[in-house]
């Protein structure tokens, strides 16, 4: 059975966790470039802070995916599944 398109509540949902994503990755990216400037150790805490970032926006991204139910119930109400 073919998909239909998505809806604006999952159009912004997507678009909030792109969001979120992207502002984990500056976050870390600031706090560790801020580090390396206080510690002097270019680019070390900058790369592990990228790093974090990306493991958190990842873990955020799992989270809402895992939610049980939630987007199978919704996707049965629209008749897309």
């Amino acid at each position: 059975m073919p998909y239909k398109p998505f809806g604006p509540q999952d159009q912004l949902e997507i678009t909030s966790l792109g969001t979120e994503f992207a502002l984990f990755e500056i976050v870390g990216a600031a706090v560790g470039y801020w580090l390396d400037s206080r510690w002097d150790t270019l680019p070390w805490c900058l790369l592990g802070g990228v790093v974090v970032g990306f493991v958190l926006g990842f873990g955020r991204i799992w989270q809402v995916a895992k939610q049980p139910g939630k987007h199978t119930e919704k996707a049965k109400k629209d008749g897309r599944s």
